[in-house]
């Protein structure tokens, strides 16, 4: 346990190097910092019941500006942290994805979460996809957990797509008590990576 216990603490005492570049992109999407011009789309992301359902319920105006700010800021001071997911085709801020600590543990996990109408369109897996080949190439990580309610389906079969597994349970917000965990060791990642090249 020992390895995977100070990922955090390795993380934040990791030279200056050790950041993720941005932005960064794929097929679809741009991976960047959040800006202040983006809290207009995500506020309706985080107004939405069924969207936040998952992730802490619904949240204000306000509130979802605090979270462009805390994101962005988080971001700037580690060099590593949840990234606002662009559609290229029209720069519009879609949601999130990115590594961050998972709170009240020593681990680091991935987070998404996506406007419904970008749902189903392979959006969330291809910015996980991205954001774990970011983290595991810059930072110095033996693992990355991801934590997701049972009843969250789509999400799970995500973190599958990804390589991750089940690991255990862990602590639950309010009203729920428990969630799933799930991990990918940095050797899972690489044994993917060395498949999808084609070399041994």
């Amino acid at each position: 346990m020992n390895d995977i216990a100070s990922a955090v603490e390795a993380l934040c005492g990791a030279s200056a190097s050790a950041r993720i570049p941005v932005p960064f992109l794929t097929a679809r999407l741009e991976l960047r910092p959040f800006r202040d011009e983006d809290t207009k789309r995500f506020s309706a992301l985080l107004a939405d019941q069924v969207a936040t359902a998952f992730i802490g319920g619904t949240k204000s105006l306000a509130e979802a500006a605090d979270s462009v700010r805390f994101m962005r800021d988080a971001f700037v001071g580690r060099g590593w942290g949840t990234l606002a997911v662009v559609q290229r085709r029209d720069n519009g801020c879609i949601g999130y994805c990115g590594v961050r600590p998972l709170q009240n543990t020593p681990y680091v996990e991935l987070a998404f979460a996506l406007e419904r109408l970008s749902w189903n369109c392979g959006y969330a897996t291809e910015a996980s996809v991205a954001s774990l080949d970011l983290a595991f190439r810059h930072l110095p990580m033996e693992s990355v957990f991801a934590t997701v309610y049972p009843e969250n389906q789509a999400s799970i079969r995500v973190l599958r797509k990804l390589g991750m597994s089940l690991h255990g349970s862990i602590f639950g917000a309010w009203p729920r008590g428990s969630a799933l965990l799930f991990r990918l060791p940095r050797s899972d990642w690489q044994a993917s990576r060395s498949k999808a090249s084609g070399k041994p």
